[in-house]
């Protein structure tokens, strides 16, 4: 399904269990306010680095898996 789909549009199809493959939001998420991060890396092989101004060495995060 495509064509001016949003969250709320998209819960009315799936409460109705229309059969549905999938949705094409793509307006939706272009006209979305931009989300700014980081991904700094800051550990090489157990050796912690950094860029200047940042701090080095692994942060623990119980919300994160690590990447080997």
């Amino acid at each position: 399904i495509s064509g001016g789909l949003n969250p709320e549009r998209i819960k009315g199809f799936e409460e109705s269990d229309a059969p549905v493959n999938g949705y094409l939001v793509g307006s939706h998420i272009s006209n979305a306010a931009p989300n700014d991060f980081t991904g700094d890396i800051r550990e090489i092989e157990g050796k912690a680095v950094s860029k200047r101004g940042r701090l080095p060495g692994r942060v623990e995060n119980p919300r994160l898996d690590r990447v080997i």
